[in-house]
């Protein structure tokens, strides 16, 4: 008996009426059972102690019919009497939670209010007003189990069921009322002695008439004297309604009480709602990486937008207008269109109540844009939000996705701290983190601490490679990743830094690792583009970067990525110049530009540019000037560089030649590189005047250790047309010395000789001379907002300089150079330098000015 209630009564989502011919069989067994009901030992038999039963008897006239039309079982109008074909369907409905509500228990004493109330033993078992699946089914209350009236009687309210009864209609309060079969004369029933029936709904109304309202068992019970709901009650429990992740019902409640909300509270109410939807479709764009992960946002934009376009521009409105421009930020900024969520922000008067939700988002677009001043100011009000002992009622109706934590706000602002180069600011937020987490004893392998622990140690380990300390830091990612190994974030950490470091290949494969565990990694991938870009795998790149398409717009580490790759796609044009003064055994004034213009790339691997060299000079015996042009093409193919140029140099005495370079790096450290020149551009400037060309050739062998530290020894060939050969080898070191937050100190290290088989040349060309320096060089990142920068570098130089035949003289010199890094890759160097050199004996002191632009289009 039990397994055939539960096969009606589980949630199977059939038709009542499908349940008539099923059932017809064992209707004369479960009315028998009905008779159970009289004690409490039947019903603790055949029902759920935690889930009350209700049984329900009905008659189907359609057995076939989807909603049968049901009939009261028993009824004191024989007018109507139940068809003979009517076959009865006989069901159970299990409630499927227990709905807490006042009751007496069966002692009579009053049962407290999380008690559920169950029907006396005895009592007479009602069936709801309407038939709906089984899973709205619900316990009723003690008002219900009172008899009710059937359809085909016409019954008369006394006055004390009119007074004590309680309904749960949505339509508002009903009342109990006595049968005809009840006489006034009869002895009242009692728990003990009542007599068990079972009544039905009751029949349908005629056409027209109003149709009865069916229960709710979630909306609370009204008295029968019909007292409203005070409109205070109704303000504040559809407003916790529509903060609380149920704004669409709660906007179809307002607009159905015009007398209780005003059009600025509809208003409030469905910007609520437009609220919930961005944050379920930022939730969606952060989940997916298919192209159709925009679409739920695209939709709460578009109604946003058109909202706003409804709004008056009166001053009642303005609160809903700050709020909805805040629901747009953070829908712009999760839609990767930052300009947009910026000036969606900028229209929200200064006093307003913002979100965190919104200030981070408008953070987050700042740093996209390369304005991280602007950032940090938005995420320290985030920041104070957040840590604010009173509530932030701006972020209410947030109930979909995730919410922005304090631990990400924090995040946003210590990047934004660093793209300033302010560490040491930087170092307190790290702080503030790490003051916010648990005690380490105190973490569960569950908590979310755990991630929150995971994040701070990443963020110091990056912490300590930015201010210099990589070493340190890089041993904190490496311990890191011993204890979560498989952690996408730290893998990715250490090839950022690895690939920052100069080491290419060993970032590629570091990269490309993290994508076998984690093939949908945006991080990765982008990485791994940056790192074929700088290894000349421009054809990978080029995938990577259709792969992207415009798919992940608002991921800071694809923006980098497309923006590198733009670099590489655009033409440049790259322009040195460079002057000396006093230097009159070379010249005593020479200037010299140097200027090429490259295509963008054909075919990944190839361009073509165009050279102009320019040289202008006074000596003490001519002036002269030199021109010359060439157009050539190169080939950058991983590890391989080619590169050939036609020339032709101007003037009465020019010449057509060429020129070529080949290098090869061979690892993350070591590179080689030859190349010859058929009429060079390095004779000394009195040659030029006595009308001589030259050929030369050069070779160097370069050793790098990523900013640490890097040696280099080169060799090269001069051949002059007045039969002259000139030879240099030179040695060079460089080492890192001392590094701090936004300073650091290189010695370098540098020996050269030379020698000339010419001794008496009307140039300088000494027989043999030795050279040996020490430079220090001090580095100052003085301004940094985003990729724009402007460092100073200060060189001091001294030495020793020997010359056969003239002995050895000190050498001094200083230099002082500033290089800006402008938007888009822009690049600006120049510098002044004062040198004091002896040459033949006479010791000369000149000065000395240069500048380099490059400039991608």
């Amino acid at each position: 008996m039990v397994e055939f209630k539960r096969m009606c009564a589980l949630p199977s989502r059939r038709p009542l009426s499908a349940c008539a011919s099923a059932c017809a069989p064992a209707a004369v067994v479960l009315f028998s059972a009905y008779a159970g009901l009289e004690s409490k030992a039947a019903l603790a038999q055949g029902a759920d102690t935690g889930k009350p039963v209700v049984f329900m008897v009905a008659m189907a006239d359609d057995p076939g019919a989807p909603v049968p039309r049901a009939r009261p079982v028993q009824s004191s109008d024989t007018s109507a009497p139940p068809r003979p074909d009517a076959a009865p369907t006989i069901y159970a409905v299990v409630a499927m939670q227990d709905v807490p509500q006042a009751s007496v228990t069966d002692t009579g004493e009053a049962a407290p209010a999380h008690t559920v109330a169950r029907p006396p033993v005895n009592a007479p078992v009602h069936a709801p007003a309407h038939t709906e699946t089984v899973a709205q089914a619900a316990v009723p209350s003690p008002s219900e189990l009172e008899p009710q009236p059937t359809a085909q009687s016409a019954p008369q309210s006394t006055p004390e069921s009119a007074s004590g009864s309680t309904s749960n209609s949505t339509s508002g309060s009903t009342s109990n009322s006595t049968p005809e079969s009840a006489k006034p004369g009869d002895s009242p029933t009692t728990p003990g002695n009542e007599p068990p029936t079972v009544s039905m709904p009751a029949a349908p109304p005629p056409d027209g008439a109003p149709q009865p309202s069916p229960i709710n068992p979630l909306t609370p019970s009204a008295s029968a004297s019909d007292v409203p709901e005070p409109n205070d009650d109704v303000r504040r429990r559809v407003f916790a309604l529509a903060t609380s992740g149920g704004a669409v019902r709660a906007l179809d409640e307002a607009k159905a009480r015009p007398d209780v909300f005003t059009p600025v509270d509809v208003a409030s109410i469905q910007e609520l709602d437009i609220r919930q939807q961005v944050r379920g479709g930022r939730a969606k764009v952060r989940a997916m990486t298919s192209a159709d992960r925009f679409d739920a946002l695209d939709s709460a934009i578009h109604e946003a937008e058109e909202f706003d376009k409804q709004l008056p521009s009166t001053p009642e409105y303005s609160e809903v207008r700050a709020a909805l421009a805040g629901d747009r930020t953070v829908a712009y900024a999760a839609r990767g269109r930052m300009e947009d969520a910026v000036a969606a922000f900028e229209t929200i008067p200064p006093h307003s109540a913002i979100s965190v939700e919104a200030l981070t988002g408008v953070g987050d677009a700042y740093s996209y844009l390369q304005e991280p001043a602007k950032a940090e100011q938005v995420f320290r009000r985030a920041q104070d939000q957040e840590t604010a002992a009173t509530p932030d009622t701006a972020t209410l109706g947030y109930q979909y996705g995730t919410h922005t934590r304090l631990i990400d706000v924090r995040e946003g602002l210590f990047y934004s701290l660093t793209d300033q180069n302010k560490y040491t600011q930087a170092k307190q937020v790290l702080d503030d983190i790490h003051a916010a987490l648990p005690p380490a004893a105190e973490v569960h392998p569950w908590d979310v601490a755990n991630d929150d622990y995971l994040r701070y140690y990443r963020l110091l380990a990056q912490y300590q490679i930015y201010v210099g300390q990589t070493s340190t830091g890089l041993a904190g990612l490496q311990k890191l990743e011993e204890q979560v190994p498989f952690s996408s974030e730290v893998r990715n950490a250490q090839a950022d830094a690895t690939l920052g470091m100069g080491r290419t290949r060993k970032a590629r494969d570091m990269y490309s690792a993290s994508l076998t565990d984690h093939p949908d990694n945006i991080e990765a991938l982008a990485g791994l583009g940056r790192s074929s870009l700088a290894l000349g795998d421009y054809a990978n790149a080029r995938q990577i970067d259709g792969a992207f398409d415009d798919t992940f717009p608002e991921n800071g580490s694809v923006r980098s990525f497309k923006r590198d790759f733009a670099a590489y796609r655009a033409p440049v044009v790259t322009v040195e110049l460079s002057g000396e003064h006093g230097n009159s055994v070379l010249a005593d004034n020479e200037f010299a530009s140097d200027t090429t213009i490259y295509s963008p790339p054909i075919y990944d691997y190839w361009r073509v540019f165009s050279h102009t060299f320019f040289g202008y000079a006074n000596t003490d015996i001519g002036n002269t000037s030199r021109t010359r042009t060439g157009v050539g093409g190169d080939y950058r193919n991983g590890a391989l560089t080619l590169t050939a140029e036609a020339t032709r140099s101007m003037g009465g005495y020019g010449r057509t030649g060429g020129n070529g370079e080949v290098s090869y790096q061979f690892n993350d450290y070591l590179s080689a590189s030859a190349g010859v020149d058929s009429d060079s551009n390095a004779l000394p400037w009195k040659a030029y005047v006595a009308h001589l060309w030259g050929k030369s050739a050069q070779a160097s062998l370069n050793f790098v250790d990523g900013d640490q530290r890097s040696a280099s020894l080169s060799y090269a060939a001069s051949r002059y047309s007045d039969s002259n050969f000139n030879q240099e080898i030179a040695l060079s070191g460089t080492q890192r010395v001392f590094t701090t937050a936004n300073q650091f100190i290189n010695v370098s290290l540098n020996l050269s000789t030379g020698s000339n088989t010419i001794s008496n040349a009307t140039y300088y060309a000494p027989g043999r001379d030795y050279t040996a320096e020490v430079v220090a060089m001090h580095q100052w990142a003085i301004w940094r907002s985003g990729e724009k920068a402007l460092v100073q570098r200060f060189y001091v130089t001294a030495g020793a300089y020997n010359e056969r035949g003239f002995g050895t003289s000190p050498e001094f010199g200083a230099r002082i150079e500033h290089a800006w890094t402008f938007s888009h890759d822009i690049a600006l160097t120049y510098g002044i330098g004062v040198l004091s050199h002896a040459y033949d004996g006479s010791r000369e002191f000149s000065e000395t000015a240069y500048a380099t632009l490059t400039v991608p289009f």
